[in-house]
């Protein structure tokens, strides 16, 4: 899933997202800037949190941002990509089948890269509904963005656990408004991000951008119906996770 999805996850299950949580909340997506493979970051979760405990009480906030968005233990993501009953892989792959061809068609990627892609279009047809309901959402989490001191603590935390460079660490979170939408979360905005991604990771630089926001304003309205039900189910399972597990903390306001 996308911040926008993670950080409305994470107000529920935990009741509120003080900054430190929103950062951690988007730690997993932005982690290969710093030399995370996808699963080190989706499923470093877990330890993080028991080294918090220990060597900095005050990040916890941030590692459970992280638990909640991975994949071990069954987070966001887990449900969104990797699992879902009755479900060859996740629910937002799932979701996507039948928007393959038209997907490919506007994004102009190479065929093998089609169900990968259309399950992204998927998670971006639920930011936009999630932002409908909570449009204050982008606006928080650039603010923890923003704050100079928090960021530097989290990234000192993530460097002395992982042993990954600081100025990496730094730089992936410092490029995080561009590489997604938090400001203005629309079609058109998400569908030149996705443009500038294709540039960038791809090489393929004809992407129809007024195509893919127009599919994507579609998709909106065919998966709303969809959206409501999973959203409450895949909620309950994530914080039945970090109950289970044992991750709840008495104030994350520290």
């Amino acid at each position: 899933m996308f911040p926008i999805v993670h950080y409305h996850v994470n107000a529920i299950t935990y009741g509120q997202t003080p900054p430190l949580m929103a950062l951690g909340g988007l730690f997993p997506d932005l982690a290969s800037g710093a030399g995370f493979t996808r699963d080190e970051a989706h499923q470093m979760g877990a330890a993080f949190f028991s080294w918090c405990v220990t060597e900095a009480p005050a990040m916890l906030p941030l590692a459970l941002g992280i638990i909640s968005h991975g994949t071990m233990p069954f987070g966001v993501d887990y449900y969104a990509d990797e699992f879902w009953p009755g479900c060859e892989k996740g629910w937002c792959f799932e979701q996507g089948k039948p928007w393959v061809e038209r997907i490919a068609a506007v994004s102009r990627l190479p065929e093998r890269l089609g169900w990968w892609k259309s399950h992204n279009f998927v998670e971006m047809s639920y930011e936009l509904l999630t932002i409908e309901e909570y449009p204050d959402i982008g606006a928080h989490i650039l603010a923890a963005l923003n704050n100079d001191a928090l960021l530097e603590q989290a990234v000192t935390a993530l460097s002395c656990y992982t042993g990954k460079d600081g100025k990496l660490i730094s730089g992936m979170f410092r490029l995080a408004p561009q590489i997604f939408c938090l400001e203005e979360v629309s079609s058109r905005a998400l569908a030149e991000r996705q443009d500038a991604a294709f540039r960038y990771r791809h090489n393929v630089y004809d992407a129809d951008i007024e195509g893919m926001s127009a599919l994507l304003t579609e998709m909106k309205e065919a998966l709303r119906p969809g959206y409501g039900p999973f959203m409450r189910e895949m909620t309950r399972l994530v914080a039945e996770t970090v109950r289970n597990e044992r991750f709840m903390i008495n104030d994350l306001t520290i």
